[in-house]
């Protein structure tokens, strides 16, 4: 048992009091003064630049909002502890991706090859500059990627941004946005101009290999997780007369091949079966067969516990990168349609074109004022597209009594789905080691990430929320051993309130 692994989860549900908040720089973007730097094309979305555009998509600074106190109010419980002596403190910027107290602990390095379309060398990417800075010279791919990759990406966590303000939760909030970072990565990687490229993704590595290319304190930044960029594939010529009458030679030929490779490590089997083409396929978000799902759907010849069959849908994540913000006013609770539901947990089950296996976490939700299915726990069955009812009832005063903020109690009044992941740290570590931990949480925020995406294309809102006592949910889910939930996040009707002024930064 990895014990520091174990008690870290058992112990960690809450921020941890930050001593000295004044001892942690409140710089946001690293630099490297004398470094040499390499504008990427601006703006993102019209340059016709593969990796600018990415880069932008996964850690640029891509929106402005303006805000109001009334809308820090749900973050802080009175407007005396609302700060009024700046108005323009209210008018930030936003990256693509959600972040714990936006603080964006994320970073992205480069490893450019000839065919990057930028120079050759290990870069880091500048956000607020737009910009590639490079820390090395030459052709360092080879050291991190599996494959031929044209481009490798790595996702790196700076520890501190997070824990000076959320103490010991720092660990698990940053393995949750690598997750959401990899799920963001995947979605815009294969979008729309991307056709002929495939991308797929590690998080299991040499990561003290890594992290001294990149020349990083392992203490302060972590390395999460890798990206690799596959080139566009060779178009296949005309095979010829088959050899299979020839086994003998094949087998010698076929030994000399394993050989001048040994360290390859393709994806796991199902991981790149094209799983991931089962649910998303680049359509438009629509959802077909609105027939309503309900208890008259239910199977019974899967035991006791009914499951509810779910229209058929075809989430566009790619879509929903373009549009997705957090819900910042909560929902308006309004019923969701069968459809919605069906799309939006069609996302959270994805299999994603990574090293993790696709039972790393189980897909637990509640569900509230849904058309046709009613209320009450359920485990997401992603193969079949099924729910199988957990635990029947209203679950609003429950989710209530999780939440800790005044905005998620809300959410849980007015909301109509909650996802909750679930990971048995047992089976982990078993396969994972001292590592269970963090792949496991980055699954967990990949799935929601996910989800997320899937609902922004189909105009409902949402919100990943951490300030969530998710134990307190296990015995309801009748989880047991060490099985637990990781997190939440809400999805529902925005709030008429909820959409702030905002102007995109990158067209």
């Amino acid at each position: 048992m990895s014990d520091e692994a174990t008690r870290y989860q058992e112990d960690v549900h809450t921020p941890t009091e930050v001593a000295n908040p004044e001892a942690y720089p409140p710089r946001l973007v690293k630099s490297y003064p004398g470094a040499p730097r390499h504008p990427l094309p601006w703006p993102p979305e019209r340059a016709g630049h593969r990796l600018g555009r990415l880069l932008a998509d996964l850690g640029g600074i891509t929106r402005a909002q303006w805000l109001t106190p009334l809308d820090m109010l749900p973050f802080t419980d009175s407007f005396e502890a609302i700060p009024d002596d700046d108005p323009l403190q209210w008018l930030v910027t936003r990256r693509p991706t959600p972040s714990g107290g936006a603080r964006y602990s994320a970073e992205w390095y480069v490893l450019a090859g000839p065919d990057s379309g930028v120079p050759t060398g290990v870069h880091y990417y500048d956000p607020a500059r737009h910009d590639l800075v490079r820390l090395r010279s030459g052709d360092y791919r080879s050291w991190v990627a599996t494959r031929p990759a044209a481009t490798v990406l790595v996702q790196t966590n700076v520890f501190w941004r997070l824990a000076a303000k959320y103490g010991e939760m720092y660990y698990r909030l940053a393995c949750l946005e690598s997750g959401i970072q990899v799920a963001q990565a995947l979605a815009v990687a294969e979008g729309p101009g991307a056709e002929d490229h495939t991308a797929a993704a590690r998080l299991c590595f040499p990561d003290a290999d890594v992290t001294e290319l990149l020349g990083l304190d392992a203490r302060e930044e972590g390395v999460h997780a890798v990206v690799e960029l596959l080139p566009p594939p060779v178009p296949s010529a005309f095979g010829g007369p088959s050899l299979a009458a020839f086994p003998l030679a094949a087998r010698a030929h076929a030994a000399v091949l394993a050989q001048s490779r040994p360290g390859a490590e393709p994806l796991r089997a199902g991981a790149d079966d094209g799983g991931g083409d089962a649910t998303v396929r680049g359509g438009e978000g629509e959802v077909e067969g609105e027939a309503e799902a309900g208890a008259s759907s239910a199977s019974a010849s899967h035991g006791a516990r009914p499951r509810v069959d779910l229209p058929h849908a075809v989430p566009d994540l790619a879509a929903g990168a373009r549009t997705r913000h957090a819900a910042m006013r909560g929902f308006s609770g309004a019923k969701m349609s069968a459809g919605a539901l069906a799309t939006v947990l069609a996302a959270y089950g994805q299999r994603a074109r990574w090293d993790l296996p696709a039972d790393l976490v189980e897909f637990y939700c509640v569900v509230a004022d849904v058309t046709g299915v009613p209320s009450g726990a359920y485990r997401y069955h992603p193969e079949e597209h099924q729910l199988e009812l957990v635990s029947e009832g209203d679950p609003r005063q429950r989710l209530r009594e999780a939440a800790l903020a005044a905005l998620t109690q809300q959410g849980a009044r007015t909301g109509n789905l909650w996802l909750l992941p679930v990971g048995d740290a047992e089976a982990a570590e078993e396969r994972f080691g001292a590592r269970w931990y963090r792949v496991q949480q980055a699954a967990a925020g990949a799935a929601l990430h996910r989800a997320c995406l899937a609902a922004a294309a189909i105009g409902v809102a949402s919100r990943i929320q951490n300030d969530v006592l998710t134990h307190l949910l296990d015995a309801w889910f009748g989880l047991e051993g060490r099985r637990r939930s990781l997190l939440m996040a809400q999805f529902g009707t925005e709030h008429p309130a909820g959409p702030r002024p905002e102007f995109r930064l990158t067209w």
